[in-house]
């Protein structure tokens, strides 16, 4: 006997293809559980973008507020393009995906 052979037998002699097909209304809600479930996952992904890029924005800010205060040059490695606009891109895009996700969720 294989370990995975008695999770398809059915019980009471229906499969779950048979009983989901028997109840239209029990299928959508199914499916839109199924679907919920992702949900959290990608929205976390995108609050995350969210914090990365307001910590780089922070970071930036207190070089700058350092440079200018004392008499310390602190460089921002990586490039001009990435402290500019790396934050900005990462806050726009987490909050476009979370408000996308927020609208198709609603939807369902």
């Amino acid at each position: 006997m294989n370990s995975g052979e008695g999770l398809h037998k059915p019980v009471f002699g229906l499969t779950i293809d048979e009983l989901l097909r028997s109840d239209e209304e029990l299928t959508k809600k199914v499916i839109k559980e199924s679907k919920q479930l992702a949900h959290p996952k990608l929205k976390f992904l995108f609050d995350v973008f969210i914090s990365i890029g307001l910590v780089l924005l922070v970071v930036k800010l207190v070089v700058l507020f350092l440079n200018k205060v004392t008499a310390m040059e602190i460089g921002l490695y990586g490039g001009s393009f990435f402290w500019n606009f790396g934050s900005l891109i990462l806050m726009v895009g987490g909050g476009i995906g979370s408000s996308m996700l927020k609208e198709k969720y609603k939807q369902d």
